[in-house]
């Protein structure tokens, strides 16, 4: 983890060098330039020891977050050339799959139509996480281009793990092979979430919503009162006690991606699980304080805000997702803490964090920010 945030402070550079200040304005063609530069330079790199078939998170946590922030690019200014650069990435991409590069998959004996992380331990195998995240971006743009070759290309790659699924609680959950522990709730949810969101192309499995809603219903099982707001687990075992300590901040902006992209998709028509996450966002007692709580629960009373090894470091900013609930209070709140917080998000919205570039194209398409 600390290698990947390392990187996000390299991969950014070029944005933070235009934003000194949470004031600074990137021009729409900076913005482009600079995703396409920064893109790019991703599918090439080999520095830090990721060479080809090696690069799976790489590629999960800077396209999962910088792919969605070209599409809403295109959202908020109907400017073709995001469309075209989530397009030109996507089949780059695929060129450099598992499948493409004849590289077997450590853990599965088998190739994979996905892509690969080298772990420390030297062995090299796929996770649920990252074709979530890698498929995100591709689901989404295909089904605004009505791109067949890349939506089918998501869908393959999203059904390579639909076997792996376990049961518990009447939803599922996935297991990490070469850790040997349940995957923790934000890893799955964003592969859920790349599941609802390819359900909707025509030629999808229809098996897709249904394992998304399960995937949703194990967290549900793990979900508690706390306070005024709600609190759940990081990695939840079938057998785990409901009394764990809750999920940090920047863990929750990724498990939240799933009701939101159920309640997007139609798959969830109830919005309630969104009510309750609006109420634990604005209702935790450090939130209100003007603060930001380390941890999504009050279990553990922490203020991020107040300690120094997170000052201008990448993981608050993957808080910042909340935003995407689509509730005016919590798109203002959010605003508000990053702009009363320099020092925390010393980068603005440009740096630091993938995710803070991708909730500023998301205010950008909602008009909250211009």
């Amino acid at each position: 983890m600390k290698t990947f945030i390392c990187i996000a402070v390299i991969f950014f550079g070029a944005f933070s060098a235009h934003a000194q200040s949470h004031k600074t304005q990137l021009t729409d063609d900076q913005i482009y330039e600079n995703l396409s530069k920064k893109l790019n330079y991703m599918i090439t790199r080999t520095d830090h020891g990721l060479e080809k078939g090696g690069r799976g998170r790489l590629f999960a946590w800077y396209w999962g977050y910088l792919g969605r922030a070209s599409l809403m690019m295109y959202e908020a200014t109907n400017d073709e050339r995001f469309l075209d650069l989530v397009r030109d990435i996507s089949l780059k991409l695929i060129e450099v799959r598992d499948d493409k590069l004849g590289l077997v998959d450590d853990e599965r004996k088998r190739i994979l139509p996905n892509w690969g992380t080298q772990y420390k331990n030297g062995v090299r195998a796929n996770e649920v996480t990252s074709a979530g995240l890698i498929t995100l971006p591709m689901c989404q743009y295909a089904r605004i281009r009505g791109d067949k070759v890349i939506g089918r290309a998501a869908i393959e790659s999203l059904s390579a793990f639909l076997d792996e699924r376990q049961q518990a609680f009447g939803g599922y959950y996935f297991h990490h092979y070469t850790q040997d522990i349940v995957e923790p709730l934000n890893h799955t949810h964003v592969y859920g979430a790349a599941l609802a969101h390819c359900s909707l192309l025509p030629y999808a499995p229809k098996s897709y919503p249904e394992i998304a809603m399960g995937i949703h219903k194990y967290w549900e099982h793990f979900i508690r009162k706390d306070g005024e707001g709600y609190s759940w687990p990081y990695k939840p075992a079938p057998d785990s006690p409901l009394d764990q300590k809750s999920e940090a901040v920047w863990k929750a902006g990724v498990t939240v991606e799933l009701p939101i992209a159920l309640v997007e998709t139609g798959i969830m028509k109830d919005t309630t699980i969104i009510d309750q996450m609006e109420a634990t966002f604005l209702n935790h007692p450090t939130m209100k304080e003007g603060g930001i709580p380390q941890f999504i629960g009050t279990d553990v009373m922490v203020d991020l805000s107040k300690r120094e090894k997170f000052n201008g470091s990448s993981l608050p900013g993957l808080f910042v997702p909340f935003a995407m609930l689509k509730r005016p209070k919590v798109e203002k709140a959010v605003v508000e803490m990053v702009n009363n917080h320099p020092t925390l998000f010393s980068r603005g919205w440009f740096g630091g964090s993938r995710s803070m570039f991708m909730t500023y194209a998301y205010l950008r398409s909602r008009g909250v920010l211009k």
